[in-house]
């Protein structure tokens, strides 16, 4: 699903304050977290890609 959402963009996706515009950025972030914040992390930039 995130590649569907980063594909593309010109606009970058802010979570936690941090704006991500590749999927290998968010990727990144989402894999520093802990599950619960990388739950809430992907929910928040799947909702921002729509």
């Amino acid at each position: 699903m995130l590649r569907r959402i980063y594909n593309g963009r010109t606009i970058p996706i802010v979570t936690d304050g941090q704006p991500f515009l590749t999927y290998k950025a968010a990727r990144q972030y989402l894999l520093a977290l802990t599950p619960e914040a990388r739950e809430a992390a992907y929910l928040d930039m799947k909702e921002q890609g729509q």
